[in-house]
């Protein structure tokens, strides 16, 4: 279940170490922060096998590791 302060990774390989914080989840979407901007995600571009591919977001690190929700703090 994703909630608010959750990290999101993103998932295409060009990007590596780029992560999103959740700030909330409204019906089919997910409010994200970014460092510089918010953006709007579709939960069903959000996975968590930790799979690389092209699109979308992982709540788990391609190297297998989650990041704690602390990590989130440093975002705001």
């Amino acid at each position: 279940m994703l909630k608010a302060s959750h990290v999101l990774y993103d998932n295409d390989p060009r990007y590596r170490g780029r992560t999103i914080v959740v700030v909330r989840v409204d019906g089919s979407h997910a409010i994200c922060k970014s460092v510089s901007r918010q953006v709007k995600v579709r939960l069903n571009y959000i996975f968590s096998d930790g799979e690389q591919r092209r699109s979308g977001y992982s709540t788990i690190a391609l190297d297998g590791t989650s990041a704690p929700a602390s990590l989130s703090v440093y975002y705001y």
